[in-house]
């Protein structure tokens, strides 16, 4: 089976990580021969790496066995390439794009009670994956609802650098992204995004309205405050009467998030407290 595999590959790259760290982690996989085995190898490396609950995080070793992942598989790409083959050049690229995007995600300063001190080398690192992604993934097709991530975590870097208008800007980005792939299932939709912010809505319409709204309301826009408490007060009401479990779990998650987040940047609760 293939999580069994990818179970043994976790195991295997665990002892060596131990034994030598990040660089040895890097040697292991460059030295196995099978290219489409090196870059399940990557996939799975950061699955040995201390979590988002680990006080200590070693962001640097995150980083160098990431890259090391990316420009293996952009190599791969082009010698795809080379060979006329399309599919397995894009296939390569998306594998790219998806270890970019974890990348720019461990790095984010966003995640409910992770308090891992970050350098500022951490956060330009993880924005600069970010917006690799969101090239990758314009450039492979991929869905809003997908393009849309990628805005959303240039905007955390952004915050977490001090560029609040340019984290506004990507905010802004990954909502209308969102807003366009919802509106693709609602054909009734009335034309105000807005209407989209309500108790189960959708999970990324709320989520990125509300990171905008945080981002305004560090730039003194009082109108931030109150977009944050709508996105806010959606998923809270999401939580009272969900349509669904994975529905309740999204509106936990967004709302415990955005809590987080308003406490961290804006240095203090903008509404009430984490539920």
């Amino acid at each position: 089976m293939v999580e069994d595999q990818d179970q043994k590959r976790r195991e295997a790259l665990a002892k060596v990580y131990a034994d030598g760290g990040a660089d040895r982690v890097v040697a292991h996989i460059q030295g196995t021969p099978d290219p489409a085995e090196r870059r399940a190898l990557y996939m799975q490396a950061r699955r040995v790496l201390p979590d988002r609950s680990a006080p200590v995080r070693r962001f640097d070793d995150v980083i160098r066995i990431a890259r090391a992942g990316i420009a293996e598989t952009l190599r791969q790409a082009e010698l795809a390439r080379a060979r006329e083959d399309a599919d397995d050049a894009k296939e390569c690229i998306d594998h790219a794009n998806k270890l970019s995007y974890n990348l720019t995600a461990d790095l984010a300063a966003c995640w409910p009670g992770d308090e891992a001190p970050r350098e500022r080398r951490h956060f330009e690192a993880g924005l600069r994956a970010a917006y690799d992604c969101v090239v990758w993934r314009q450039e492979l097709g991929k869905p809003p609802d997908r393009r849309a991530m990628a805005h959303w975590a240039a905007g955390i870097h952004q915050l977490s650098l001090g560029n609040e208008v340019e984290a506004l800007c990507a905010f802004e980005a990954a909502f209308g992204l969102a807003l366009e792939a919802a509106a693709l299932g609602d054909a009734g939709h009335d034309g105000k995004p807005e209407a989209y912010v309500k108790p189960n809505g959708d999970f990324g319409v709320i989520l990125y309205f509300g990171y905008a709204g945080i981002a305004r309301q560090i730039l003194g826009d009082e109108a931030g405050t109150r977009q944050y408490e709508q996105a806010c007060a959606a998923f809270e009401e999401t939580l009272k009467s969900p349509k669904d479990p994975e529905a309740e779990e999204d509106a936990r998650f967004g709302l415990d998030q955005l809590r987080w987040v308003g406490m961290r940047f804006a240095g203090r609760s903008l509404s009430g407290t984490a539920s």
